[in-house]
């Protein structure tokens, strides 16, 4: 049958309204995507843990993904800058915020204005892993164990000092937790950085030292200038499976720092499941496992429902240690 005028414009039309229909279908919004580069903004100076990982992540979803990955990098204020960048951008999928706990779930409770609201202007994507905190003592303390150093504190209420590597972070708080948990009086002595907070306990300045695997690791090598008590995770970590953790020892000490990827909220949840999986197909790789562990990161990848039920949790805990601690917002 020969395909006449009207016929022609039949087609065309058929054809227009069923692409039209592929397009407004968010599905197809997702398989479309991304056409561009993709922008991660990170609140942690360029070199920093947080900043080594999103390039190292964001250089794997650029290869997956056919595109450039651009890493902007906005510290400050405790983190408050990234995110502030992150949550004004556009919920298009081209914006996602590389977050660490600080920003999340703890800078509601330590400022007074941090200038966005994470609970409203974020959705989850997933979770990248968790920092384990070590606790140390200097080897000239009499203790071996948590138990031991309870016991060492009780005996000394105020004057047993443990040196972190600043205040309100989260070294900081596991101490003020600490404190809390097992009904002692440490005193907090916040440094500007882990190098001089290390050293201090080492001389003897301080008897106890807490801060995160990476900085903690080189001093409590075989040179032993520092000796290691518990992990603050629920299970021991790869590496120092020989340190107990703190729950092992009697001492209900369950916190950490943690990563994950978010994005502005009303992204399309097509879009949030694509990264969400394929950033575990990242974190799955043997290689990437094995350079996270070195920076201190554990537990790698789940779910975008998983990180949501996380945060929640993680967001009533740290405010009630902020509570406790009596600290004032900024």
């Amino acid at each position: 049958m020969p395909i006449t005028r009207r016929r022609i414009i039949q087609m065309l039309a058929t054809t227009s309204l069923t692409l039209g229909a592929t397009l407004m279908h968010p599905l197809a919004h997702a398989q479309a995507w991304p056409d561009k580069p993709v922008k991660i903004f990170v609140g942690s100076a360029a070199g920093s843990a947080p900043d080594i990982i999103a390039r190292l992540i964001g250089d794997q979803l650029g290869q997956i993904w056919g595109k450039g990955i651009v890493v902007e990098n906005r510290p400050g204020a405790g983190g408050n800058l990234g995110a502030q960048a992150a949550a004004r951008s556009a919920p298009d999928g081209y914006t996602l915020w590389f977050a660490h706990a600080t920003p999340v779930v703890m800078n509601q409770f330590l400022f007074k204005n941090p200038g966005f609201d994470s609970e409203k202007d974020f959705d989850p994507v997933v979770r990248v892993g968790v920092n384990p905190m070590m606790i140390s003592v200097n080897p000239g303390v009499p203790v071996k164990d948590l138990k031991e150093l309870v016991a060492y504190v009780k005996a000394r209420p105020g004057k047993v000092s443990f040196a972190t590597s600043g205040t309100k972070n989260i070294p900081h708080l596991v101490g003020e937790t600490f404190n809390q948990v097992a009904q002692v009086d440490m005193l907090n002595i916040p440094y500007k950085g882990s190098q001089q907070a290390a050293s201090d306990t080492i001389a003897g300045r301080t008897e106890i030292y807490i801060d995160a695997v990476p900085p903690m690791a080189p001093f409590i090598s075989a040179e032993g200038r520092l000796r290691p008590l518990a992990v603050t995770t629920a299970q021991r970590i790869p590496g120092h499976e020989d340190i107990a953790t703190a729950r092992e020892q009697g001492v209900e000490l369950v916190m950490q720092g943690w990563m994950a990827f978010l994005a502005p909220a009303g992204t399309s949840a097509p879009i949030v499941e694509r990264v969400a999986s394929d950033i575990n197909t990242v974190l799955a790789r043997p290689d990437i496992v094995a350079r996270l562990r070195k920076l201190g990161t554990f537990e790698l990848g789940g779910t975008t429902a998983a990180l949501d039920s996380f945060i929640k949790d993680e967001r009533a805990k740290w405010g009630r240690v902020v509570q406790a601690a009596k600290i004032e917002r900024e």
